[in-house]
């Protein structure tokens, strides 16, 4: 099987899209949805807190290790 990928510059056209391509039956689409709603849910700021709790983790450590992958 052979993939592509497409970019669609108005977001309106992908649902025409996904429509149109559905009916062909040498094409196997994924289920867009759940793509589409995983990128507009909002981040829970709060659901976070204690991420840090209980490490000896100090703002430098966290810069050099960040640097080092650059």
């Amino acid at each position: 099987m052979e993939s592509i990928t497409i970019y669609v510059k108005d977001r309106e056209k992908i649902e025409l899209l996904n429509r149109f391509l559905r009916h062909l039956d040498f094409v196997v689409m994924p289920d867009i949805a759940n793509k589409q709603g995983a990128n507009t849910k909002e981040y829970d700021f709060f659901k976070s807190s204690g991420l840090w709790e209980n490490r000896n983790v100090s703002i430098d450590d966290l810069r050099a290790r960040a640097w080092k992958k650059l």
